[in-house]
């Protein structure tokens, strides 16, 4: 085992609740999440608050929140290698963005990992909370005590029209992200379909988006599907349509898979593109990131 904050030594021995087998549509899609951003009402936003304020609201999140998450996972990315950080945005618990802030900040994450909370990162508060396979219902629920938690011991910015309050406008509303992480193999192969797939979401008015969300790469054929709009409708309706749209998506990837494998030709090239991965994990002296995830 390669050195690591100790705090992180569990990371590195068992994979995220949410990385188990058996979620539903589990075959296409990984994960899902729900990301909610809230903000102190008469605080600066994170791009404008001083040293000493973010300092103060660390503090005051390692306080009043540890009943939902363990001291000692509670920790200020400023004190980590640059190789303890990565491990945090891999395991989606941070974002490089919040780990390249020179201001003061804090990562608090539950054992199973099914429960994160960035400070200071773009919002005051970002919470992420994950579900294995298709499952909002879960994921939502997941979120509530910190929801809670947050609305009784902090004074929430919100607007009575508008709703939460954002740093980035185009959070405002719900303050939601509703995304679910899908692996799309077949439809991948096929740059028509994938276009086609990639047409229809945006359509629907869907972000898509690399693993790690915006401005991250589609690694492994792993895509990020979110929700756009936070104002304007409520939160079952935002999760509703990236729903919906999914198990649309599962089914077109499953019918991919299925031409794929039937055809003698196309299962020709596919074992042939499979014995090349095979012998590049096998062979290599070394391998990125990117060749694993693309191999594997």
């Amino acid at each position: 085992m390669r050195n690591v904050d100790e705090r992180l030594e569990p990371l590195l021995e068992n994979p995220p609740a949410w990385l188990l087998p058996g979620g539903p549509e589990s075959d296409v899609v990984v994960a899902t999440r729900i990301r909610l951003a809230r903000n102190v009402s008469g605080l600066p936003f994170p791009h404008l608050i001083s040293a000493k304020q973010a300092a103060d609201l660390c503090e005051q999140a390692r306080e009043r929140l540890g009943g939902i998450f363990p001291d000692n996972l509670a920790i200020e990315p400023g004190s980590l290698s640059q190789a303890d950080g990565d491990l945090l945005v891999e395991r989606s618990l941070a974002s490089r963005d919040l780990l390249e802030s020179s201001r003061p900040a804090l990562v608090l994450f539950n054992a199973e990992e099914s429960l994160g909370l960035m400070v200071n990162e773009e919002d005051h508060f970002r919470s992420q909370s994950f579900a294995a396979g298709l499952n909002f219902d879960v994921a939502f629920k997941v979120s509530q005590p910190l929801m809670h938690s947050l609305s009784e011991r902090f004074n929430l910015a919100r607007h009575r029209r508008f709703g939460y309050l954002t740093a980035c406008p185009s959070n405002v509303g719900t303050g939601m992200r509703a995304s679910l992480l899908v692996h799309l193999p077949a439809l991948s192969r096929n740059n028509t379909a994938t276009q086609q797939a990639m047409q229809a979401a945006r359509g629907a008015k869907l972000a898509v988006r690399g693993v790690h969300g915006e401005g991250s790469r589609a690694l492994g054929h792993l895509f990020q599907i979110s929700n756009q709009l936070t104002l304007g409708s409520e939160v079952p309706a935002q999760m509703k349509l990236v729903e919906d749209f999914a198990r649309q998506l599962v089914s077109f990837e499953r019918r991919t898979r299925q031409e794929l494998l039937s055809d003698a030709s196309s299962r020709a090239v596919l074992i042939k593109d499979i014995k090349a991965h095979y012998r590049l994990l096998c062979e290599a002296p070394g391998i990125t990131s990117a060749q694993a995830l693309n191999s594997l």
